[in-house]
């Protein structure tokens, strides 16, 4: 065909003004026409000018196609170029009204084919200017339609059958929309019309689908469903139900999960209860960025299901256990039997508020006022009742830990100066040094059975002054032996006995040291995700503000609850425990604990032998990193932040895990399988077997990335079964004396998920 041939065929001159795709409004601009200017902006209905954005037509008309239509992306595109063109032979580069952009829409969908696309848009706009008059107060014409539509003969398909709702509170009652009106009103402060709105409709569907009997978790399904339809996501997040779902709360009930196989049933209550907490806690207390960073394995929030809790703190109890006539009229203990059990209540009582571990320090120089006329078969007796009553609640419970001192701490005679009758300061110094020697025994021995107790936790603090005539001391080479067959000994250097017991309180209970929460950093991940350390160090940086930024959300949460005026759970602990100076979320203590740190390393720097002492020190340039920005962001605030190593070897392994999906190059050289087949990480700022260090090593470096922190870090050692007590008190010596460990613990066959307890 010839040039000729083209300009003679005057077919598209002549349809120009035929409906159709080829519409005079719909042609594309020939050379000679008037220019065309895109569309640049948009009015919106408030008057604001806002960019043109032809990718939000796209989305509308997507979001329009009716169920059964089959549009794709590029058709949908394709149309929001023909409102483009459309709109500019209309307005001629003037800025568009959102009017004129919906009208454009719908004359281009019809003059393309997409007629019933045009009429589901028509009515998706139509809802959305509904939405809009009910917004701005306009409900009584569209209450008077509904319920005009409502009562109409072809929509009344259940008339004759009275609605029955099934409640929570296990009651049936007859229907009523108001209910529905009110829930509304209540939960998301909606508009009293709007609700009415959103009430009838579900209404009609209730009755369309000739449903009787209705539960109340139905009905809120049916309203959250309509609250969709309406554009109100806002509002249906906000009347969000927690709970369980019937086949998870079926398996839990049943014992057919890992956590409930041989529970108890009031087990499986709290399994139930807790997964409702953890659910308010993602949906309430924490925002979505929060949220998302832990489900995502970035970051570890502690003991989430426990939301309304305070993680741990030190117990000062002897005003607590004084009270009630506890000492004899002459100033000597009670029954040595009354004296654990009135500790062991006052324990139960005060971990219900908190999380994790309880710890009760200098326990010997504690109980000495109670115990230092006591003869040896009576202290023999304490001890051992003691001990079974720890290990029994650590069977369904967290571990209680205590700490014991050979020399007296400098505070102590002040903070037992309120017992009336105390004895002098060297019989207690003597008295407690008993306990030390007969409650180590005891716990070395085990059961009848010579069964290890799995508690409680002893920390023994150990000063310079004992290293100066250590061979040949009895007691230590006796706390030593004890160390050796159970691991939940562990050892601590104690430099300043001046902060070793404060002075008492005036109430009856003291609290001191208290954790209101802890966060986990997950830095092996952070490292994985980057392929340089610039880029790692702003991923470093925005988990950091991240971390904060969860620690200050929980931190408000807990401060209500800490409201003495209040009926709050924690209020009661407010009023007997806490000073009132360490109520509000400033004086708060929040730790962020990092957690693969080594692993980290060999992901940026490598696994290979070669590269150790680099591997090294980048593990303290980030630690020191950290500490910085984490402090910057803390501050700013508002609240305490502080650097301290993960313990807990379940954060480390669900990281492990977690990792392992994302990116499984990752299992070839850097997580480690565990002998139990679990993948895990080192937890904390900890070195892996696999270096083959020796122990001095190990502590020097740990020593020297601890200087970092600022909460202590216990350090393990793996030693050999045969080690003898001479060989570990050197190496205590040695470590203490010559490095900058200050924490020790060993790890070995015998070691127990109880010695990392959180």
């Amino acid at each position: 065909m010839t040039m000729d041939d083209h300009q003679d065929n005057d077919l598209f001159q002549a349809s120009h003004d035929e409906e159709g795709i080829f519409d005079i409004q719909l042609t594309l601009p020939f050379p000679g026409s008037a220019r065309l200017f895109p569309i640049r902006q948009i009015v919106k209905r408030d008057g604001r000018l806002q960019p043109f954005d032809r990718e939000k037509i796209v989305r509308a008309i997507l979001r329009a196609v009716p169920e059964g239509c089959i549009m794709g992306n590029d058709i949908a595109e394709s149309i929001s170029s023909a409102v483009d063109i459309f709109l500019s032979k209309q307005i001629n580069d003037n800025a568009a009204t959102a009017d004129q952009v919906s009208d454009a829409v719908e004359r281009v969908l019809i003059h393309m084919s997409q007629a019933e696309v045009a009429l589901s848009y028509a009515r998706y706009r139509d809802r959305r200017a509904r939405i809009r008059r009910l917004r701005k107060g306009d409900m009584s014409a569209l209450l008077s339609e509904i319920e005009e539509a409502r009562f109409d003969e072809n929509s009344a398909l259940a008339k004759d059958s009275p609605l029955h709702v099934q409640t929570s509170q296990d009651r049936i009652v007859k229907w009523d929309r108001n209910r529905i009106v009110a829930a509304l009103q209540l939960e998301t402060d909606m508009d009293a019309g709007l609700a009415n709105i959103i009430a009838l409709e579900v209404e009609q569907q209730i009755h369309a689908a000739g449903i009787s009997i209705l539960t109340a978790s139905l009905i809120r399904e049916l309203v959250g469903v309509k609250l969709l339809e309406h554009g109100l996501s806002e509002e249906n997040d906000l009347r969000r139900r927690l709970g369980v779902p019937l086949y998870d709360a079926s398996q839990i009930i049943r014992g057919c999960t890992p956590e409930t196989m041989n529970a108890t049933p009031r087990e499986t209550d709290l399994i139930l209860a807790r997964a409702v907490k953890k659910e308010y806690a993602f949906a309430e207390i924490f925002s979505a960025p929060v949220t998302q960073a832990h489900l995502l394995g970035q970051i570890h929030l502690n003991h989430v299901a426990e939301i309304d809790r305070l993680h741990s703190s030190e117990l000062i109890y002897s005003e607590y256990l004084k009270s009630d006539a506890m000492e004899k009229p002459d100033g000597t203990a009670a029954d040595t039997t009354e004296f654990v059990g009135r500790l062991m209540r006052y324990y139960e009582y005060i971990q219900e508020y908190f999380q994790g571990a309880l710890t009760l320090p200098n326990f010997n120089f504690m109980a000495a006022p109670f115990l230092y006329e006591a003869e040896e078969e009576t202290l023999h007796s304490f001890c051992k009742h003691f001990i079974r009553e720890c290990a029994h609640r650590a069977s369904f419970g967290m571990p209680l830990q205590i700490s014991l001192r050979w020399n007296s701490p400098a505070s102590a005679q002040d903070s037992l100066s309120a017992f009336e009758h105390t004895p002098d300061r060297k019989t207690l110094e003597t008295t407690a040094r008993r306990i030390f020697s007969v409650l180590l025994d005891s716990l070395h021995a085990g059961d009848e059975h010579g069964n290890p107790y799995p508690a409680p936790i002893i920390d023994i603090h150990l000063d310079k002054k004992l290293f100066q005539t250590f061979e040949g001391n009895a007691p230590l080479n006796q706390a030593v032996r004890t160390a050796l067959s159970r691991p939940q000994v562990r050892f601590v250097l104690s430099e300043d006995d001046k902060e070793a017991v404060p002075p008492t309180s005036a109430y009856p209970f003291h609290a001191q040291h208290i954790i209101w929460h802890r966060v986990s950093l997950n830095l092996p991940q952070a490292a994985a995700a980057y392929d340089n350390e610039a880029d790692f160090r702003k991923e470093l940086e925005r988990l950091c503000r991240l971390i904060v930024q969860a620690q200050v959300e929980k931190g408000r949460f807990l401060e209500s609850m800490l409201d003495k005026e209040s009926a709050a759970p924690l209020s009661v602990l407010a009023r007997s425990l806490i000073h009132p100076d360490d109520l509000s979320i400033d004086k708060g203590l929040f730790l962020v604990d990092v957690d693969g740190l080594y692993e980290c390393a060999e992901i940026v720097h490598g696994t290979e032998s070669e590269h150790f002492n680099q591997r090294i020190a980048f593990m303290g340039e980030i630690l020191s990193f950290l500490g910085l920005t984490l402090h910057h962001y803390a501050e700013s605030a508002g609240i305490l932040c502080r650097l301290s190593a993960n313990t807990n070897p379940g954060i480390s392994q669900r990281f492990a895990h977690i990792d392992a999906g994302f990116y499984p190059l990752l299992l070839d050289s850097v997580i480690k399988i565990n002998q139990d087949q679990t993948l895990s990480y080192t937890p904390g700022i900890g070195l892996p077997p696999k270096l083959a260090l020796n122990p001095v090593e190990i502590a020097r470096i740990a020593g020297q990335l601890c200087l970092h922190l600022d909460e202590p870090a216990i350090t393990r050692l793996s030693l050999p079964e045969q080690t003898s007590e001479q060989t570990l008190g050197s190496l205590l010596k040695k470590i203490f004396l010559q490095t900058h460990c200050k924490a020790i613990g060993l790890q070995g066959k015998t070691d127990s998920p109880v010695a990392y307890a959180d």
